[in-house]
């Protein structure tokens, strides 16, 4: 099952598999349109958007996220992705390290690449060493990864 919920500028499509939350999407909001009805987790999460968009620590719902399909090296490096706060960045090398894997930058990297929980899970979070905004697994790429930061007092 899939819904859609829009807190403009931003709109999550969320894809729902035996009752779990598998897979959860970034989209500006011109991309997508509402669902005409929402589940009770999908209105929950639509509320903590709504005070992400207007600059407020979103308290992402504890939803049935699946993380079965992650490795334990990615469940370990969304753990520690979980841990950096709103208005912050880490690098790959310092997540890595977070993560008890110092070194792994490239592999965290992937991680973030594969994220099923952008947002939640906020990638976007993760800068190069230089600082410089690298990849993001949201449909808007890094022109929305750029917009979130900025979102957040991190640019």
């Amino acid at each position: 099952m899939k819904e859609c919920i829009v807190a403009d500028p931003l709109a999550l499509s969320l894809t729902w598999e035996g009752g779990r939350l598998i897979r959860l999407n970034v989209h500006w909001a011109t991309a997508v349109a509402e669902s005409p009805v929402l589940s009770d987790e999908a209105r929950l999460l639509k509320q903590a958007l709504f005070r992400y968009v207007s600059g407020i620590e979103p308290d992402w719902p504890a939803l049935p996220y699946d993380l079965s399909r992650l490795t334990e090296f990615q469940r370990a490096a969304l753990d520690a992705l979980a841990r950096v706060p709103l208005g912050t960045t880490r690098t790959y090398g310092e997540l890595a390290a977070e993560a008890g894997r110092p070194g792994a930058a490239r592999a965290i990297g992937r991680a973030m690449a594969t994220n099923p929980f952008p947002l939640v899970y906020p990638c976007h979070r993760v800068v190069g060493a230089s600082g410089k905004l690298t990849g993001f697994s949201g449909e808007g790429g890094i022109k929305l990864k750029e917009r979130l930061l900025r979102l957040e007092g991190a640019l």
